[in-house]
C-alpha cells in the first residue's frame, strides 16, 4: 500500500489546528473585516498601512483565513489590493497564495 501511496503524508492533510484560523474566519464571517480586491474602499479613508502579508498553503481556506489571521496580528482591519494564485503540482497537488496590503480603517463617524 505505502508503493501506491508514498510515505509521505498528502500535503491536503496539512494541519488545519492553528487557532487563529478560527478565529479570522470568525472575524470575517461576522463581518468585521473588509477585503476588497481595489486599492481604495469607497468612502472609508485609511489611517495607516502595514505592508503586503502574504498566506500560502495547500489548504485554499487555510491560505486565505491564514492572510486575515496576519492582518489582525498587526491590528488592521481591510486588506486592500487582495489577490490569489494557485500552482499547480505534478503530484496533482494544488498549492494556494493569497496576498494583500494590511490597513487600518478611520472609524465611520
Amino acid at each position: 500500500m505505502a508503493i501506491f501511496k508514498g510515505g509521505k503524508p498528502r500535503p491536503e492533510e496539512e494541519e488545519k489546528s492553528d487557532p487563529r484560523l478560527g478565529q479570522a474566519k470568525d472575524v470575517y464571517t461576522g463581518g468585521r473585516f473588509k477585503i476588497v480586491t481595489l486599492d481604495a474602499i469607497p468612502a472609508r479613508e485609511v489611517l495607516g498601512t502595514f505592508g503586503l502579508i502574504v498566506s500560502r498553503s495547500y489548504n485554499c481556506d487555510n491560505a486565505f483565513y491564514g492572510l486575515i489571521a496576519q492582518a489582525l496580528e498587526v491590528n488592521a482591519d481591510a486588506i486592500l489590493g487582495y489577490r490569489e494564485s494557485v500552482a499547480f503540482h505534478p503530484e496533482g497537488a494544488r498549492y494556494y497564495s493569497c496576498y494583500g496590503t494590511a490597513v487600518r480603517l478611520k472609524p465611520v463617524k
